[in-house]
């Protein structure tokens, strides 16, 4: 029987959502959807520097546009209220209080000046810098009596040198930490806020989470939080650190290098399904080898151990192509209210749906399509290539083939009517469509001749092509 996982999503608020970011998001709901359990949101703005109470509500603006709705977060609210980290500093410190309760944290005096000088003594020797537990020896009344007085410090955590601790990751599989190499960590910093890592543990265990599934950047923070897991609850919860999203050169996509963001591909009219598909399909495959795959589809095939250990590309190309068959999928009624806003300034001749059924099959993206609608509305100044269609020898001929048949299409139909008299002009299909085309939106490529006459209508594509022509 499937065990309801309660798993979270805590980004920081330090810019837009980008695709790594949205696709840790998606395996969390993927997961909480296909075991009946619970999706937390959480925003973690503890970095009063780097966190933007804009950004935090774009997050969850483009996490909702998604499809990828919380059962918790701090726009829904929910039993383990709130979810914006800031708000919760009072369970940070009773968890450190716990800590203290239980002998292992203690109080570390050093100054950033003593600090400093310890970590150059350890590159100099050629070891990892990390802190050499100064202030561990110090008697209990001595740290009382300087806590007293004022005296500014940090707490520590007292890590048990002798550890050896392993991660058990559903990605990565078994990953093991020696304790010795990692000293004694920071757990409240000397102004009194939390660190990371006990803000991170103390929110999970109070809200439940008994999987922690994100990139495998925290994959070293992780011994330390199961340490803490240990101290303050004797439970731990599984892990599973997927690879971050890399660009096709090769680097990580991150906020700080402009990685694409969710909120641009929202505004180019993708449609959410082709984007969750895209975001799955980075560095995990389905077991049945589909590549085109509904968000219900990806509920009932995702599994965390077949998301690869190496990290996955994101490919605009393969995300233009992946659009493109959901939009050709989708229903058209559905397409005419998802991308009305894009349509606001067509004029009220051209048929809005008609367009649409036209266009779904043709383009990848709201933008493309409305792009396409506007050439149709007003053709634009002839592209080079539209240009050259027009120069071609016999693109006259062409065109004036075009105003005859159009003219008079007789019982066949202007898409008949207007092969048979550039056939009788002697003008190759070849070189008339184009040319006719051109002098019908300005470009040399797009929607078959017959649809775009179709959605103009006989007497507005005639007048567009004897003003070209001049006839």
């Amino acid at each position: 029987m499937t065990v309801p996982e309660r798993v979270r999503f805590s980004p920081s608020p330090s810019g837009d959502l980008h695709l790594g970011g949205a696709r840790t998001a998606l395996f969390n709901w993927l997961i909480a959807r296909a075991t009946g359990g619970s999706f937390i949101v959480r925003i973690e703005d503890t970095d009063v520097t780097r966190a933007n109470a804009v950004h935090a509500e774009t997050i969850l603006d483009d996490l909702e546009w998604l499809g990828l709705v919380p059962d918790e977060s701090p726009r829904i609210g929910g039993l383990h209220a709130p979810y914006l980290q800031s708000e919760r500093a009072d369970d940070h410190l009773r968890a450190l209080a716990r800590l203290r309760d239980s002998g292992v944290v203690y109080p570390c005096f050093c100054s950033e000046d003593e600090l400093a000088a310890q970590r150059a003594r350890d590159v100099a020797a050629n070891r990892a810098p990390r802190y050499a537990g100064t202030c561990s020896s110090l008697s209990s009344s001595e740290c009382e009596r300087r806590t007293s007085a004022g005296e500014p410090h940090v707490w520590r955590f007292a890590v048990p040198t002798e550890r050896c601790i392993t991660v058990h990751d559903l990605v990565h599989g078994d990953v093991e930490f020696s304790a010795g190499d990692m000293g004694d960590f920071v757990l409240v910093r000397s102004d009194g806020t939390p660190t990371y890592d006990l803000a991170c543990v103390a929110d999970d265990i109070a809200m439940g989470v008994t999987l922690v599934l994100r990139g495998d950047d925290h994959l070293p923070n992780t011994p330390r939080q199961i340490l803490l897991h240990e101290a303050l609850s004797g439970a731990v919860p599984r892990f599973a650190h997927v690879p971050l999203v890399h660009d096709v050169s090769g680097r990580p996509l991150s906020k700080s290098l402009g990685a694409s963001g969710i909120g641009r591909l929202r505004e180019q009219g993708y449609l959410p399904s082709a984007v969750l598909n895209h975001l799955a399909l980075i560095g995990w495959t389905d077991a049945a080898g589909r590549e085109i795959l509904s968000p219900q589809e990806l509920i009932e095939a995702f599994d965390i151990t077949r998301v690869a250990r190496s990290a996955g590309s994101h490919d605009a190309d393969r995300l233009t192509w992946i659009a493109s068959q959901h939009m050709r999928s989708a229903d058209s009624a559905t397409l005419a209210e998802t991308f009305a806003p894009l349509f606001a300034e067509l004029p009220e001749w051209l048929d809005r749906n008609a367009v649409i059924e036209a266009l779904q099959g043709e383009v990848s993206s709201g933008e493309e399509m409305a792009a396409s609608a506007e050439l149709l509305a007003s053709p634009a100044k002839p592209d080079d290539e539209a240009a050259t269609a027009l120069a071609a020898p016999d693109a006259l001929l062409g065109l004036k083939a075009a105003a005859t048949a159009l003219a008079d299409p007789g019982d066949a139909g202007v898409g008949p009517a207007l092969r048979c008299e550039l056939k009788a002009a002697g003008v190759p299909a070849r070189v008339g469509i184009p040319a006719v085309r051109a002098a019908l939106t300005g470009r040399a490529h797009g929607l078959p001749i017959n649809t775009v006459i179709e959605l103009l209508g006989r007497d507005r594509a005639l007048e567009r092509i004897r003003g070209i022509a001049g006839i």
